[in-house]
Formats: C-alpha cells, sequence, structure tokens
C-alpha cells in the first residue's frame, strides 16, 4: 500500500509531498476526481501546462508563416 492521507472534516486531503513533488502539483494545480469500484483516483489535468503557455508566444503569426511555408512549397512543386 502506498502513503496515506487523512480527509478533514471538511472533506479534504493533503497529498504527501513525495507524491506532489513526483508529479509536479502544486497549488493551484487541478485534479480530476474519479471514483470506480469503490477506488478513488486523482489526475492531475494534463493541459494544465498547456494552458499556461496560452499568452506566451501571442506576438507569433502562424498564419503568416504557414503561408510562407506554402509558398516555398509551391515554388518547389513549380521547380519540379
Amino acid at each position: 500500500m502506498g502513503q496515506m492521507a487523512t480527509v478533514s472534516s471538511k472533506g479534504q486531503i493533503v497529498i504527501p509531498a513525495p507524491i506532489r513533488k513526483k508529479l509536479r502539483i502544486i497549488g493551484g494545480t487541478r485534479l480530476a476526481v474519479n471514483e470506480r469500484n469503490g477506488e478513488i483516483t486523482l489526475t492531475p489535468n494534463p493541459f494544465d501546462e498547456l494552458l499556461a503557455l496560452r499568452g506566451k508566444y501571442a506576438q507569433y503569426d502562424l498564419e503568416a508563416d504557414l503561408l510562407e511555408e506554402r509558398r516555398k512549397w509551391d515554388e518547389r512543386l513549380e521547380a519540379m
């Protein structure tokens, strides 16, 4: 059996520090809570790290870059 946690009177638990560190769970991390066959599982939201990047590349003009790559590709095809 793994590490133990106690449920508070408010239904809260503390995830042991070694597990939090291993899974990079910090304050504010959203967890999916599921019950299956009498077992409760907590799963970190895999999209949290991706959502943290939102806005980081706002200055990056993806459409212009894609159009430029398409133009280069068309030129290569015409040269064949």
